[in-house]
């Protein structure tokens, strides 16, 4: 699968280095062929959204850089989340995106009991995809196998 996003067609938002995300995939324990390993294999982040407040964030950084990988370790240490929730986007207003490595779902989640409310599994998904919040965040994305 190729998850293609028309306003990321500038080669600065193109990934390099396709190696350490393919680690990162691994050790989030996110298979390559997903819809967001195939978006993270291809663009780099921090990217921002014409269409939210939110920032969708890197899948690694550097040490100390905001990343999913990092931001997904703090709410699991912190919170106790379940290993299939990896949060997607910067903190606003105490609200995250997360995605759901088993469903490919996405969700808004506060910290208020929405996040209560997703550990228990009763927290409804914003979308019912990776690749339908790529189309919102972004206005536009496709996918081809």
């Amino acid at each position: 699968m190729q998850i293609d996003v028309p306003s990321l067609s500038d080669q600065t938002f193109r990934r390099s280095a396709i190696d350490d995300a393919a680690a990162g995939l691994d050790r989030l324990g996110v298979p390559k062929d997903s819809q967001l390993g195939s978006f993270f294999l291809r663009y780099a982040g921090p990217l921002a959204s014409p269409n939210t407040g939110f920032e969708l964030l890197d899948l690694v950084g550097e040490q100390g850089q905001h990343s999913v990988e990092s931001s997904t370790s703090l709410v699991r240490s912190r919170f106790s989340w379940p290993d299939r929730y990896l949060v997607l986007t910067n903190f606003l207003a105490g609200v995250v995106m997360v995605y759901d490595i088993s469903t490919e779902q996405v969700y808004d989640v506060d910290f208020e009991g929405g996040d209560a409310l997703l550990k228990d599994g009763r927290l409804e998904p914003r979308h019912p995809s990776f690749l339908e919040f790529l189309r919102f965040f972004f206005g536009g994305a496709s996918a081809t196998v």
